[in-house]
């Protein structure tokens, strides 16, 4: 039994316990027999120790509630480097509290369906030209890209669309693109 079996879901941890048990029951972990009377009771469920025991069994169940890790609050900002090359993160990876992406003629891949986020998301500060930031999110991983400026043909193409619920973990994007750079987002 987890410490926060007790803590109440809603309907974004519902449906992300509906799409592990599709997702387990489409790579043959459970039949259909199984997955439907899983589904009913995830979306009966009212607390995570009942949602964590439906997929108890499954090699998904590390996913349904991902890890948050608390970062000191003067954690110095991580500096990604895209001078001319290509950065990737992906699979399961602590996300910084603080990220800045720097450079001309690069590209950032960040995959953060797997990754374990801050108390609070994550703040990136982006300072690029003639780059490229391609972000893949979670489906509960919301994006405030308010503050970001474009000028010079950049752009943001948001094709992820709204995340699932309100709890999810919030990344913050900050700065500008300038010169034909392009942000991508995606789920």
């Amino acid at each position: 039994m987890e410490d926060s079996d007790g803590i109440r879901v809603g309907d974004p941890e519902r449906h992300r316990a509906v799409e592990l048990l599709g997702e387990a029951m489409a790579t043959g972990y459970l039949t259909v027999e199984e997955f439907d009377e899983r589904t009913r009771a995830a979306y009966a469920a009212t607390d995570r120790g009942a949602l964590r025991a439906l997929v108890q069994d499954l090699p998904i169940r590390d996913r349904l509630f991902p890890a948050v890790v608390a970062e000191p609050a003067d954690r110095p900002v991580e500096v990604l480097d895209l001078e001319w090359k290509t950065v990737h993160r992906k699979g399961v990876w602590t996300v910084p509290a603080r990220l800045r992406i720097e450079g001309t003629m690069g590209t950032a891949k960040l995959d953060f369906r797997s990754a374990e986020f801050p108390y609070g998301g994550v703040e990136i500060d982006v300072q690029v030209s003639w780059s490229a930031l391609k972000l893949r999110l979670g489906p509960t991983t919301r994006v405030d890209a308010t503050g970001m400026a474009y000028s010079g043909w950049s752009s943001c193409t948001d094709k992820a669309g709204p995340a699932e619920g309100a709890a999810g973990p919030l990344v913050v994007l900050r700065g500008s693109a300038s010169a034909g750079s392009g942000v991508t987002l995606r789920r």
